[in-house]
C-alpha cells in the first residue's frame, strides 16, 4: 500500500475515533492497541489526554463528513 494511501487511513480512522463519542482515555488505549495504528505507534505516544479531548470536542461542533452520495 503506498504511503499516503496508509496515511489517509490512519487519518479517517482517527477522525472516526474522534467523533465517536467515546471518553479520550478510551480513544487513546484504542489508538495504543489496535493493530491498524501499529505503524504510528511512536507519534500516538506523544498525544496528550487533555489534547484529545479538545479534538473530540471540536470534533462533535465542527466537523462535517462527505456523504457518499455527494461525490
Amino acid at each position: 500500500m503506498p504511503e499516503e494511501e496508509t496515511l489517509s487511513d490512519f487519518q479517517d480512522a482517527l477522525l472516526e475515533l474522534l467523533s465517536s463519542g467515546q471518553p479520550e482515555l478510551a480513544i487513546l488505549e484504542t489508538l495504543r492497541t489496535d493493530v491498524r495504528f501499529d505503524k504510528y505507534k511512536d507519534y500516538i505516544e506523544g498525544f496528550d489526554p487533555d489534547m484529545v479531548a479538545v479534538a473530540c470536542e471540536l470534533m462533535g461542533k465542527w466537523a462535517k463528513f462527505k456523504d457518499e452520495n455527494d461525490e
